[in-house]
């Protein structure tokens, strides 16, 4: 009796044993995308092959499931499983006639794949999957790894596991900064006084190769992609009223070796016109690839932006400088709301504005005055006066009405010390003595007096003071006169010199 029973243990031990190795056996590789974007919401991911062990039974209906730990962003009919050798003719699929549960599950970033029962394998049996392109922004990751699991047949082991993303990379680099010189470069200055039109440059390039990519059906044909990658400048203010922006219908690359060429479009993609002004709300400007980049050297965008002044415009203008920052797009989300992925642009990105480069520069115009000699002793009863007086008003100066603040910077003598000690103080709506508006300001055609002591006490200096004094005016045709005196028997005092600008020239008194 025990004999007869370990008998049919046996038999069934080998039966057992026979069913569990009557399955296919795969190895799997890769070949991984070199870089992709950091931002990018539909990044490449590289080929996955399943290589069937020579000598392994034929496969059992089961599944491979491929999770890339990321979303997928694309629809199942974008996955390609091509089969070679004894799959040529009868390869797995994710969704067809051999289902036994294959899909795409795009939010959990999960391929599961339908194996075919009782195919038989010939030499140089595989199949290759491709064509996932999967959500990079947000992750903060550096590189990507699939993880292979299976069910039914066997995956070789130590080999559940590939990489599909060798690293991650912002898109743009060198936002502002001309390309051929590796200089920042390229910004327009008008004077706020005398402004006239002039020509400016935004400049950005790829952070690595071939991070631009291809245009849809030009070669070396991309079909996964469905637009031209856009680049979005982002201005940090609108010009002052009577100043317009206008950018050109098209900009080349420049940098050494570069392909690219772009169009002026809209957000969507469409061919557009643009101009800021200073009642422009929408501050962004795109720009969309319409000549392939080259794949083996860093390719860039040149903007040559035209900076015009209308001939009534309110003079001076407003002195201040307009930036930009860039990112790339189509700026879409990884999924529709009800998370479907159909009829969104590939690729699409995630803003991430890179920068800044430096657009417009405004330069107010100001002046400079010198005072060689000021003094407070409160022992000795000693104090120095200035009048400081606004002449933009004069209808013999060739000057425009403006107000604008005073700021004086005094240099304390220091006997047997290498620096004078300084102290700074701007007018604002405290300031002591008579003359500015409630601002601060001083008005065209107003003269501001006051005295060295109460500048120091404002400024919070000490109270006795011997050295020189800078005024400096935020108008025009700014001049003064400074008086010391003791206040009982001596006077002397003088007109404070008007230094020019870059002490070209003799520091001479203005007229």
């Amino acid at each position: 009796m025990k004999v007869r029973t370990l008998l049919v243990a046996a038999v069934m031990f080998v039966a057992l044993s026979a069913a569990a190795f009557a399955q296919a056996t795969f190895s799997v590789g890769s070949i991984p995308v070199t870089t992709v974007t950091a931002s990018g919401n539909t990044e490449k991911s590289g080929d996955i092959t399943f290589s069937v062990i020579q000598g392994s039974s034929p496969s059992v209906l089961g599944t491979i499931t491929i999770t890339y730990g990321v979303p997928i962003t694309v629809d199942s009919s974008a996955i390609v499983i091509t089969g070679f050798g004894g799959f040529a003719a009868n390869a797995p699929t994710l969704i067809g006639p051999f289902t036994s549960g294959g899909h795409l599950d795009g939010a959990q970033g999960k391929l599961v794949l339908s194996v075919p029962a009782n195919i038989l394998f010939g030499t140089g049996a595989s199949f290759t999957v491709s064509g996932a392109r999967v959500q990079i922004a947000g992750s903060s990751l550096s590189s990507l790894a699939a993880s292979i699991s299976s069910t039914g047949n066997a995956i070789v082991a130590g080999q559940t596991g590939v990489t599909v993303i060798n690293s991650v990379a912002a898109g743009l680099a060198k936002v502002g900064i001309n390309p051929e010189t590796g200089k920042a470069n390229g910004t327009a200055e008008l004077s706020a006084i005398d402004p006239s039109g002039a020509t400016a440059g935004m400049f950005a390039s790829e952070n690595y190769l071939d991070a631009f990519g291809n245009i849809p059906g030009v070669a070396p044909a991309d079909p996964t992609i469905t637009t031209g990658i856009m680049i979005r400048f982002t201005l940090s203010a609108a010009p002052p009223a009577g100043v317009s922006i206008v950018f050109p219908a098209t900009a080349p690359a420049t940098g050494t070796g570069a392909t690219a060429a772009w169009q002026l479009v809209d957000s969507a993609g469409a061919a557009a016109t643009k101009t800021v002004k200073s009642d422009t709300t929408d501050l962004t400007v795109y720009y969309k690839l319409v000549s392939s980049s080259n794949p083996t050297a860093i390719d860039d965008i040149s903007v040559p932006v035209q900076i015009t002044v209308a001939s009534d415009a309110t003079l001076p203008l407003p002195s201040g400088t307009i930036t930009y920052v860039a990112s790339l797009a189509p700026i879409k989300a990884a999924f529709n709301s009800d998370g479907t992925v159909s009829g969104l642009p590939i690729p699409r990105f995630a803003a991430a504005d890179v920068g800044t480069g430096e657009l417009l520069v405004i330069a107010g115009s100001t002046t400079t005055l010198l005072v060689p000699y000021a003094t407070t002793f409160n022992a000795g009863g000693y104090n120095t006066g200035f009048a400081v007086a606004n002449t933009t008003m004069d209808p013999d100066e060739e000057a425009i009405p403006q107000a604008g603040t005073v700021t004086f910077t005094m240099y304390g003598q220091q006997n047997g010390a290498t620096e004078p000690k300084s102290w700074t103080y701007t007018s604002s709506a405290t300031s002591p003595g008579t003359g500015l508006d409630a601002s601060g300001n001083l008005p065209a055609g107003s003269t501001w007096t006051v005295l060295l002591s109460e500048i120091l006490s404002a400024a919070g200096a000490p109270a006795d003071f011997t050295g020189y004094v800078i005024i400096q005016a935020n108008f025009t045709n700014a001049h003064a006169q400074y008086v010391t005196s003791d206040f009982a028997g001596f006077t002397q005092g003088a007109l404070a010199l008007v230094v020019l600008s870059h002490r070209e020239g003799p520091e001479a008194l203005n007229n």
